[in-house]
């Protein structure tokens, strides 16, 4: 029997952090910025990093340190980056028996050309588009679903997934991506009801509470939460990054402010280690309070690295920061 099972994307990243490239505002928004380089020239990166990411792979490590019994559904090509996160799944005790091999396309890359602590990512979905509903009978064998971000062909499974769900008592967490909460946003928002989680930052909780007939910012999370509550979830979390996190689930709202670092290296993975962390608490029977902090110190290290996994952290070296916490205040 299975703590959880998660679903969704595996990929191979590359990091090449560079300074010659020139930062400048955006001309078509002045909020954005720009990383540009001479056109034709050779760059010689100042380092390169191999390392893993995709949200299922990623929630799947950290559930697992967490000390979890999990299984992830993902979807790998026929190739070298494949062997290495099957590899590596194995070695970490995660199970493998719902990790598909696609024999047209290749495992999912990302390309992360980084400047200090900010990034631009050239993805290449490959096979993380292409997954499908996996054989019924495993997915019975588990406690919770954790949903991420489904791309392209594979969003198509989120409705049997969450049904299938339903008609089996399991419970599903979900952080939805761009595919849920544009694309097919009329399918979740009619699904919501069966979810017994949802975990978003503030600006994919904004597009998810949106409507055709009133779209409109809300910067008051409380609001956001109610709103999103009453769509039918039985618990809500809002991220807000550096601000903290909310969560409401009807009745009470909490938050907790975000955990301080010395120095940010790379954002990558933040999400998906406060999501599994927040779970991982949930499902061991932690109350919320300590549950949204054990997730704020897990993303919180998370970014004092570079890649989404190197960061995670086990259930007793979070507690030890926990300690140490409560004798600072």
């Amino acid at each position: 029997m299975f703590d959880c099972i998660t679903f969704g994307g595996a990929t191979r990243d590359i990091f090449f952090k560079t300074s010659k490239g020139f930062i400048f505002p955006d001309p078509e928004d002045e909020e954005e910025k720009m990383l540009a380089f001479k056109y034709g020239q050779k760059i010689i990166t100042d380092n390169a990093i191999f390392s893993f990411g995709g949200g299922a792979f990623n929630t799947a490590v950290s559930l697992n340190k967490l000390g979890l019994k999990v299984s992830t559904h993902i979807n790998v090509g026929r190739d070298e980056s494949a062997h290495s996160i099957v590899e590596k799944l194995r070695d970490i005790g995660v199970d493998t028996c719902l990790v598909k091999t696609d024999p047209v396309n290749h495992t999912a890359l990302s390309l992360l050309v980084m400047d200090k602590k900010d990034h631009v990512a050239f993805l290449h979905r490959g096979a993380n588009n292409y997954l499908k509903f996996p054989q019924q009978e495993i997915l019975k064998r588990t406690k919770w679903f954790f949903i991420t971000s489904l791309t392209g062909h594979s969003a198509r499974m989120l409705p049997e997934l969450i049904e299938f769900a339903d008609l089996n008592n399991i419970k599903v967490a979900i952080n939805p991506g761009g595919s849920q909460l544009k694309g097919d946003c009329g399918n979740l928002r009619g699904m919501l009801d069966k979810i017994e989680l949802i975990i978003l930052n503030h600006e994919e909780a904004e597009t998810l509470a949106c409507s055709e007939d009133n779209c409109e910012v809300i910067t008051d999370t409380r609001l956001l939460l109610n709103k999103i509550q009453k769509m039918g979830p039985k618990k809500v979390i809002v991220t807000e990054g550096e601000d903290g996190s909310y969560y409401y689930d009807g009745n009470t709202i909490n938050f907790e402010p975000a955990f301080k670092v010395k120095l940010v290296k790379d954002t990558t993975g933040a999400g998906d280690a406060f999501g599994s962390t927040f779970l991982a608490g949930i499902i061991k029977g932690f109350s919320v309070q300590k549950s949204q902090k054990m997730a704020a110190i897990n993303a919180a290290n998370v970014t004092e690295f570079t890649g989404a996994q190197d960061g995670l952290l086990t259930e007793k070296e979070i507690e030890s920061k926990l300690k140490k916490i409560k004798v600072m205040r």
